[in-house]
């Protein structure tokens, strides 16, 4: 269930009064239910020692914000949607302990000094099956555009260092390189997930539930998922749009907005 629906939920049953931003607030510092209720309980507390004068004050935001700070709590969700559209930077998903959450991905390509002797450069902590789909997109994006990678210098990072556990960013790595070796702008309120093949498939996922759910924590509009995981697809999405896709030529017209967008 959403963290915010928990949060307006309890202070429903518990007769107390939210200013309309805090479950959004306590969403983002948690994704723990009990989690999210404490925060809740420890900002009741210090609105009626501050306000109550014998009766059940409004819970603020800046209750909220205060009770988080002396906490030393940090927001759980660290990059978001926007309507924006960027070269290079890609939205893959991944989990972590056992929650969903948003990798942010991105290339860029710069023309080698000589042609056929490019470099390529990966986060080494990102894991060797990540690195692996790095050269699995090099066989697709030639196969796709005609460009071989060995013209050009490329660098590849995963925002923030994280461990990859898996190939499931194969098809957010290969879309980030082909942004921006075609200088293409990408939606960055779409994410995908899955596992590319050097012939373009889009293979099936673990996790995906948990996945979805990061993806729609960070305000994504649109995922993209292997067509082979749509069972796997939870019920109840939000308003968000989960589209399955078999190949990357499938996925590029979700991703890609037009030249000038």
């Amino acid at each position: 269930q959403d963290i915010q629906a928990i949060v307006a939920q309890a202070a429903r049953r518990l007769g107390v009064r939210l200013a309309s931003e805090v479950p959004e607030i306590i969403s983002e510092y948690t994704i723990e239910a009990r989690k999210a209720i404490g925060i809740l309980a420890d900002a009741y507390g210090l609105a009626l020692y501050a306000r109550g004068n014998g009766r059940r004050p409004t819970i603020r935001a800046e209750d909220v914000y205060e009770i988080i700070q002396h906490a030393r709590l940090v927001p759980c969700i660290t990059c978001r949607a926007s309507r924006s559209t960027e070269v290079g930077r890609v939205f893959g998903l991944g989990v972590l302990s056992f929650v969903g959450c948003v990798l942010e991905i991105e290339a860029v390509a710069f023309p080698a000094r000589e042609p056929g002797h490019g470099q390529i450069r990966f986060n080494e902590t990102a894991g060797s099956m990540a690195k692996d789909s790095v050269f699995n997109a090099a066989a697709v994006i030639r196969r796709l555009c005609g460009e071989d990678l060995a013209n050009y210098d490329v660098h590849i990072n995963v925002v923030g260092g994280g461990n990859i556990d898996g190939p499931s960013a194969g098809a957010a790595i290969c879309l980030a390189l082909l942004s921006a070796i075609e200088n293409r702008p990408v939606y960055q309120d779409v994410a995908i997930t899955g596992e590319i093949s050097i012939q373009g498939k889009i293979k099936p996922v673990g996790g995906l539930a948990e996945k979805i759910y990061g993806a729609k924590q960070a305000g994504m509009r649109l995922v993209l998922v292997p067509q082979e995981n749509q069972a796997d697809i939870p019920q109840q999405l939000g308003g968000m749009q989960v589209v399955p896709v078999a190949t990357l030529e499938e996925a590029i017209p979700y991703v890609f907005a037009p030249q000038g967008e």
